[in-house]
């Protein structure tokens, strides 16, 4: 998948997410971790996602955008979904679902471009406008290419709203 194309699916992963609540909170997360953690070939992960403020009016479903790539020159974009559980007033437990457009760049052949990434998250809320997270998450093409081997990546990630900075 050359750029051009990487720069069309991230257009096309914007517009296909739905619009949120302007009076909710937005956050932006910046992860680091470990591609394909659970094997001797893992690389350093790097991830940057846009989460939209929860949508009242669909349970509370958090849509999320998102680029990642690790150090074997391997990028996806991914747009999907996230919900919060709440555990007390600072721990959040955090489902997720995305579908992502994968290129391997010298990296892991996961065998296909269209992946899916499901995962769960463990977040500490440090204020009212951050968390910092431990997640895992799978990525694979669901077997609807011949290869399929997946792999498994755990992260660390810091989220912040805009209300951090004002």
């Amino acid at each position: 998948m050359k750029l051009k194309h990487l720069l069309a699916s991230s257009i096309l992963c914007l517009a296909l997410t739905p619009l949120a609540y302007a009076e909710q909170s937005s956050a932006l997360a910046l992860s680091v971790g470990a591609f394909d953690a659970l094997d001797d070939d893992t690389a350093a992960e790097f991830g940057l996602e846009y989460r939209f403020a929860p949508m009242a009016s669909f349970y509370n479903i958090i849509p999320v955008v998102g680029f990642t790539a690790n150090s074997d020159g391997g990028y996806w974009t991914h747009t999907g979904i996230r919900y919060d559980f709440h555990l007390s007033d600072n721990w959040v437990l955090t489902p997720n679902f995305a579908a992502s457009l994968y290129e391997d760049g010298g990296g892991k052949d996961l065998g296909y471009a269209l992946e899916f990434r499901s995962g769960l998250e463990l977040a500490y809320k440090l204020n009212d406008n951050s968390h910092l997270g431990l997640g895992i998450y799978h990525l694979s093409n669901a077997s609807i290419a011949d290869k399929n081997p997946g792999e498994e990546s755990i992260i660390f990630s810091y989220s912040f709203s805009p209300e951090l900075f004002k």
